[in-house]
């Protein structure tokens, strides 16, 4: 899915989410306010490309190595939930490995860009 689709369905979730209101009429969720989160990723390379492990020296981070990182889109862990079933299934023509393009910038498998 490319960035322009995702973002047209990012508003329309956003404009439903600002039509709810609760039962005296007021708006149910206040989508101004500013949601803050922090998820902890360290480079180790001792993890296979790819791949996500806890970190031992971190409790509640991840390592992964330094080609995952740079793959990986940095807004993938504040995604609606909701966004997750819009799979966008992709089979690298590189390494043959099937990834969801959603998430990731290139193959975080071999480092090939996608192919469009």
């Amino acid at each position: 899915m490319s960035d322009r689709l995702r973002e047209e369905q990012v508003k329309k979730e956003l404009e439903k989410i600002n039509a709810i209101e609760n039962m005296v009429n007021k708006p149910f969720y206040n989508t101004q306010k500013e949601q803050s989160l922090k998820i902890n990723i360290r480079v180790d390379n001792s993890v296979a490309h790819g791949m996500f492990k806890p970190d031992p020296k971190l409790e509640g981070g991840w390592i992964t190595s330094e080609q995952t990182f740079r793959a990986m889109k940095k807004d993938i862990f504040a995604l609606d939930p909701n966004m997750l079933d819009l799979h966008e299934a992709y089979q690298c023509q590189s390494c043959k490995t099937e990834v969801d393009k959603q998430f990731w910038e290139f193959c975080p498998y071999c480092g090939a860009s996608f192919i469009y």
